[in-house]
């Protein structure tokens, strides 16, 4: 059943236009996290009426209280880091949640990697770590040292840490009850607090009503709820069908790069736009990443059960 891989990668693509969103509008981050998880809600609803109400397990409220606690947390530092820090120093962090993950999923009943499976994540994660970090300088240890000077960067590798646990949450709350009703209930109390908590900001007046309001925001709003929904489907589908936390990880964030590398291609060498033409330079270290992570993902698929 190789076609269940495509799902990984396709909820990292989905990811990859959900982040873009973070740059393309204004909106208070709370506002976009908010109306992101609420537009999401109707495809949880539809597919949990077409696959009817699971029987819940006890550990599914304490897994998914955290979950969206660490969530909602999460996504909060992600909109600070993109917005404060250029992507260049804040994105090769992220690669390194599949490593973290090697450390935490057996810890917390999120899948034992063979040997093979492991070494595939590692392969996986330099790879991401090499086109993250190349785009734009040439020095793989500069992200390290734009932990003392960059405020996003030590954001972003503080999300990486969470989403290492984060992911295994997913797992244990799919085991306790069914996917539609899990991402519903998780996808609805993220939008919950962050409506509590933009009226804490109203209240206590760190925030305005403009900067608050979603005028004028309806469409991308609506789309990062798509996208979020986009990401999120096969996401969870995966770990029902490859209940090894950082296998599906590692593969996610392949597909957010490959679909980010194939689309700069597009637009740099097929439709020649100049913006992208940046795309052309450092071309060999783009092919050794992803030859990198094609590599990790033909040993995982193989070698990793």
């Amino acid at each position: 059943m190789w076609w269940i891989w495509s799902l990984p990668l396709l909820s990292g693509i989905a990811d990859a236009s959900a982040r873009g969103v973070i740059k393309l509008t204004k909106v208070h981050g709370l506002t976009l996290i908010a109306a992101g998880s609420l537009f999401a809600l109707p495809f949880y609803a539809v597919w949990l009426i077409l696959e009817g109400a699971p029987q819940i397990h006890p550990a599914f409220w304490l897994a998914v209280g955290l979950h969206a606690l660490l969530l909602l947390l999460a996504n909060i530092m992600t909109l600070e880091a993109h917005r404060s820090s250029p992507l260049i120093l804040t994105a090769p962090y992220l690669s390194l949640t599949p490593a973290f993950l090697l450390v935490t999923a057996p810890l917390m009943g999120g899948g034992n990697p063979t040997w093979l499976g492991g070494a595939g994540v590692l392969i996986i994660t330099f790879g991401l770590y090499i086109l993250n970090s190349q785009n734009g300088h040439k020095d793989w240890i500069q992200p390290f040292r734009n932990l003392a000077k960059e405020r996003g960067s030590r954001l972003m590798l503080a999300v990486a840490f969470i989403f290492a646990f984060t992911a295994n949450l997913d797992l244990i709350a799919l085991r306790a009850s069914n996917a539609a009703f899990y991402l519903l209930v998780d996808h609805g109390l993220v939008g919950v607090l962050s409506l509590i908590l933009i009226f804490i900001y109203l209240w206590s007046g760190r925030a305005s009503n403009e900067e608050t309001s979603p005028k004028g925001s309806w469409l991308v709003l609506m789309f990062y709820g798509v996208a979020a929904a986009a990401s999120s489907i096969p996401h969870i589908l995966a770990l029902r069908w490859i209940p090894v936390v950082p296998y599906v990880i590692a593969s996610k964030r392949a597909g957010t790069i490959f679909f980010t590398v194939l689309m700069g291609f597009i637009f740099a060498f097929i439709l020649k736009r100049p913006d992208f033409q940046n795309e052309k330079e450092n071309l060999w270290h783009r092919v050794f990443g992803v030859l990198l992570m094609v590599i990790g993902m033909i040993v995982i698929i193989f070698y990793g059960r």
